[in-house]
């Protein structure tokens, strides 16, 4: 591809384009999308999420609590990884030789070639070698300059964007090679793979916290279990599974997708918690971060009592500033959001934050798609005014300590907290 179109199309294009260039180079036809579809265009597994075609990843339900010396194991690039095992194509799904029908996608009724090799599952699964075997491990090697390892890092991580839309794109009507049995084969596989390894951790007595799409939170696991899990995953599954990181500790709520774990280090990831969102007022986004790294201290169940007393007077004291509008400055409590396009183009629905661009420029600011509109919620219509334009009074201090309570509640539900009795709120007052 040019480079124009390279930094100005979506990552479906880049596929796109490397898939037709090797069509090119090796005197293939490009087969048009009804080409594809007359022939194998159905799908057969039901969606769980409303608006899909096919049955999605597996999720395991998280272990709500504190858990000390989590191993979190993943697939490195499970998708590609799949397309590359299991010979995915458009070419090789659903393939005319009656000898293949026996080797069957596990759930579906999908069988795959086992004569030829798709182009697909050949590029997709070189790029995935590529990735894993050479520029992830270069951007760790501490042998490097710091400079180099930047550049390995940027590259796989470059890599890992095309890799994890390339089993997406098979299930997207807009791609050219749009094919929904590659994609709900992949798939497939996945869920299969993840459930034979969720057995094997269970005969091998380790207990399984979590686990999302490619990867599973272990709780305490020893050395030898995680290399036993590791070579029968080689050995039967013909993929690799490798121990991603290690937590001194783990905080997962009953949600899926949001936990909190502390490296050895002291690092806090955080995955899926409000507080993490750039967007979010900076009032707010300061409580989370000192809890984040009171958080950090904690290197024993032992400390955990004392670190619950300072995170309980951590919410209780932006509570109380909130209440007795104690912030610093208005721009504090802003949201920030960029305008995606110019306001007149927004017709069918107003976001707040187009609301406040208006108000901006109605007061005679020139506005335009990508500036950053920041505003306040305030009491009166239409409840959200921008920074510049609003007065302490104005500002709607429920709606904020609503925000509070939100932002900080995935992680107390966790730790054995509840917002409302930190606060200070009985439960007549609560049902008030």
């Amino acid at each position: 591809m040019p480079m124009e179109d390279v930094s100005r199309q979506g990552v479906s294009r880049w596929i796109r384009d490397f898939l037709q260039r090797e069509h090119r180079r090796r005197n293939m036809l490009i087969p048009s999308p009804e080409d594809i579809l007359a022939t194998k265009g159905k799908t057969a597994t039901k969606a769980i999420i409303k608006g899909k075609k096919y049955k999605g990843a597996t999720v395991v339900e998280p272990v709500p609590g504190v858990h000390f010396n989590v191993a979190v194991m993943d697939f490195p690039s499970l998708y590609p990884s799949i397309m590359k095992v299991w010979n995915l194509g458009y070419q090789s799904i659903l393939c005319s030789h009656p000898e293949c029908r026996s080797n069957l996608i596990p759930g579906t009724p999908h069988w795959v070639c086992t004569k030829k090799r798709a182009l697909e599952s050949l590029l997709i699964g070189s790029l995935r070698d590529l990735r894993v075997e050479w520029y992830k491990p270069k951007s760790k090697d501490k042998a490097l300059p710091a400079e180099l390892r930047s550049w390995y890092n940027i590259t796989q991580g470059a890599l890992k964007v095309i890799l994890n839309a390339s089993y997406g794109v098979f299930g997207a009507e807009s791609f050219d090679l749009y094919c929904p049995p590659v994609a709900e084969a992949t798939a497939a596989i996945g869920r299969h793979s993840i459930n034979q390894i969720l057995n094997k951790a269970e005969q091998l007595g380790i207990q399984v916290l979590y686990g999302d799409t490619d990867s599973l939170f272990l709780k305490n696991p020893s050395r030898q279990q995680i290399e036993e899990l590791a070579h029968w995953t080689e050995h039967e599954l013909k993929m690799s599974l490798d121990v991603d990181k290690v937590y001194r500790y783990a905080v997962f709520s009953s949600r899926k997708k949001n936990y909190l774990g502390v490296l050895e280090d002291g690092a806090v990831d955080v995955k899926g918690l409000t507080g993490k969102k750039r967007h979010i007022p900076v009032f707010i986004k300061n409580a989370f971060d000192r809890m984040k790294g009171r958080l950090a201290m904690v290197k024993t169940p032992a400390d955990f009592e004392n670190a619950k007393k300072d995170i309980g007077d951590i919410v209780r004291d932006c509570y109380m500033k909130l209440k007795r509008r104690e912030w610093v400055s208005m721009s504090d409590l802003a949201f920030n959001v960029v305008l995606g396009e110019d306001i007149e183009h927004y017709t069918k629905t107003t976001p707040q934050h187009v609301k406040a661009a208006k108000l901006l420029k109605e007061n005679g600011v020139e506005l335009r798609a990508g500036d950053l509109i920041s505003f306040v919620k305030v009491t009166k219509e239409p409840h959200v005014k921008p920074v510049e334009l609003t007065a302490k009074g104005e500002v709607d201090v429920d709606k904020y300590v609503d925000y509070l309570h939100s932002t900080f509640d995935q992680v107390l539900d966790a730790l054995g907290l509840d917002f409302n009795e930190i606060i200070g709120l009985t439960k007549l007052e609560r049902f008030m």
